[in-house]
């Protein structure tokens, strides 16, 4: 994938991830808190549907899903596109479906966060301390930390989330999906049969949440144009196709999409902010956020003219923007920005213009060879697909 750049904010009119989100508030019996799907065609069948499964694949956003699988049952499922929330990543994202808010409101805004309340910086969803050498155990609970109640604990219907199992019991799935109950799988048949065991399990209706992550893990590792990625989107379509058969048998509608897409970084353009030392000497802190996004720290005296340092040494590749006016202009979502957001995302954020990421490293930190990335601007990782299938397509 390329990268096909705008500075747009996003927008939440009714045709955006948030927009979805809202519509699954509604369906289950909540007072959503943003304007719903704007076309009837993609909102009413979910409205409508007593059984209603949302499966996030992680990733496969709609360039991806073309490119690697043009011919299969996912690509010839797709009802619409959806664009994502600001930034493109998992984090900001699956916060946003499991609580129905968006990030401005959610206050998870990407990868690594800093914590004001811990004093430190910490992986948001692993809910360890980035700074392994420090000695700080992983968090245990963190209510204190994300503001936002889980949707299936105000939901007017039972709810389950069918996850892998390696992250089912973890601190950020049971915040996540507090009140439902939680099924672990660990291959395609236990996915089906969580599936399955849900909706048969719940004769009045039900909400799942399904999520699978080994697009994402793929593209990360080898890249989204790579051939192992594209096995993975070929085995996803078989997937689908089943999953789709095991809802329709039970009157079932089953939602598809993506929390972001991808791109491939070219290794020139994998920067190392230690060799841009004019960046480095204005910060306070580690580098925050994520390599396309970072969030930038920038000590008092350096702030005015934090810009054009950036230009001066990044100018073909970043743009530093202070993150009030991001605030300010809505990309992080409509709502009032909780307070405890304003602070775990810098005092500057790193748009990308291109296909280039920023990384720093900890001591004893490795550096990252990951070759695909997300969370920047790009259509390639802001275009997500939406498919309804299951009783919809029955």
């Amino acid at each position: 994938m390329t990268a096909s750049t705008t500075l747009d904010p996003p927008r939440f009119d009714g045709a955006s991830l948030l927009n979805l989100a809202a519509t699954i508030d509604a369906a289950v019996g909540g007072a959503p808190a943003y304007p719903m799907l704007a076309e009837a065609r993609l909102r009413e069948p979910l409205l409508d549907a007593r059984h209603l499964v949302l499966w996030l694949i992680d990733g496969l956003g709609v360039e991806p899903l073309r490119a690697l699988a043009p011919d299969g049952a996912l690509a010839a499922a797709l009802d619409a596109e959806l664009e994502a929330v600001f930034p493109s990543s998992t984090a900001p994202t699956i916060t946003m479906l499991a609580t129905a808010r968006s990030p401005a409101a959610h206050a998870v805004p990407e990868w690594f966060v800093w914590f004001d309340e811990l004093g430190a910086v910490y992986r948001s969803l692993p809910l360890d301390a980035r700074d392994a050498a420090g000695g700080r155990p992983p968090l245990t609970d963190v209510s204190a930390l994300y503001p936002q109640p889980s949707l299936a604990s105000r939901a007017g219907r039972p709810c389950f989330a069918v996850l892998p199992a390696t992250i089912a019991g973890s601190t950020y799935s049971r915040y996540a999906h507090a009140g439902a109950r939680r099924l672990p799988y660990a291959d395609r048949a236990g996915f089906m049969a969580a599936l399955a065991a849900a909706v048969d399990g719940s004769p009045d209706g039900c909400y799942v949440f399904a999520y699978t992550d080994a697009f994402d893990a793929t593209a990360h590792e080898f890249g989204v144009g790579s051939a192992p990625a594209h096995a993975v989107a070929r085995r996803l379509d078989g997937w689908f196709e089943q999953a789709s058969a095991v809802m329709a048998r039970r009157g079932a509608m089953l939602a598809v999409t993506a929390d972001h897409g991808f791109i491939d970084v070219p290794a020139p353009r994998r920067f190392r902010l230690d060799d841009f030392p004019e960046v480095a000497a204005c910060l306070q802190r580690p580098l925050c956020g994520g390599p396309r996004t970072p969030f930038a720290y920038v000590r008092a005296e350096a702030r005015d003219g934090f810009a054009g340092v950036v230009e001066r040494s990044l100018g073909a590749h970043f743009a530093a923007v202070p993150s009030d006016v991001l605030l300010a202009e809505g990309w992080f979502g409509p709502d009032d920005p909780d307070p405890r957001l304003r602070r775990r995302i810098g005092t500057h954020v790193l748009l990308p213009h291109g296909d280039a990421w920023l990384t720093d490293l900890l001591p004893g930190e490795k550096p990252p060879t990951l070759v695909g990335m997300h969370g920047g601007l790009s259509s390639a990782e802001r275009r997500v697909p939406l498919i309804l299938a299951g009783a919809a397509r029955r």
